[in-house]
């Protein structure tokens, strides 16, 4: 049986909680509190010593790169189908993969840390210490603060991103091909923070981000969670799969 390991609607768990529930697939259900850095807990850190959520483990396998997990259950169950229809729209699902990986997601969560402005306490901090020297620094990093500029260059790229999701929008309405696929389920949890930061949502964004909101799936996923708070507890990762 499938287990996940999440932090509820934050972005990446949303998208792997979204997909689930979208193929009608059951999980044990592991939800942790990243507010209270459960991540950073021994038991957990057995599971992934990163530190990171989303996980997914089914059959001895243990999958912690939240956008190829989604390209695993596609592939392993592909009823319905969410790969795109043709080599264009792979394509294009897994550019936007990409995409969310290396733009948007470590620029919200600069965003969303500065915003936060709110110190780990020294449980927190003591479990630093047990992650991977690679990302202690990036939490050694955060916990200094990021400069006003970094802040500011993180919201300029966020500002393009929703311009970048709109134009892809524009054809179709949805953002790889002629329907809902793995692209608008990686890039909805985090869209659906824009206009909370105070960031201009083109209308075309505003209208996909309450077409998604709306689906059975996606409502069956989160349930009455909002995007909109739990986002704020992502941690400071700055570039990751994962």
């Amino acid at each position: 049986m499938i287990a996940l390991y999440h932090g509820g609607p934050s972005g990446h768990s949303a998208s792997l909680l979204i997909a689930l529930a979208e193929k009608g697939l059951a999980y044990k259900d592991h939800r942790l509190d990243l507010a209270a850095f459960a991540q950073h807990a021994p038991d957990f850190l057995a599971v992934n010593p990163a530190g990171q959520v989303p996980v997914l483990r089914e059959g001895g396998r243990t999958l912690t790169e939240t956008f190829f997990t989604l390209l695993y259950l596609d592939e392993r169950y592909p009823d319905p189908p969410l790969g795109g229809a043709d080599p264009e729209a792979r394509y294009t699902v897994q550019k936007w993969g990409k995409y969310v990986e290396t733009h948007i997601a470590p620029n919200l969560a600069i965003v969303d840390w500065a915003m936060r402005g709110q110190a780990p306490d020294e449980a927190a901090r003591a479990g630093f210490e047990r992650l991977p020297p690679e990302r202690r620094a990036l939490w050694a990093q955060a916990l200094q603060g990021f400069s006003a500029e970094e802040v500011q260059a993180a919201r300029a790229a966020l500002a393009k991103a929703a311009d970048r999701i709109a134009e892809d929008l524009a054809s179709t309405g949805w953002l790889a091909g002629d329907g809902w696929s793995l692209a608008d389920i990686i890039v909805f949890p985090h869209a659906a923070r824009f206009a909370a930061l105070g960031l201009t949502v083109p209308a075309t964004v505003a209208d996909w981000l309450e077409r998604v909101g709306q689906r059975s799936a996606v409502r069956q996923a989160l349930g009455e969670q909002s995007l909109v708070a739990a986002a704020a507890t992502m941690g400071p990762e700055r570039g990751r799969w994962g």
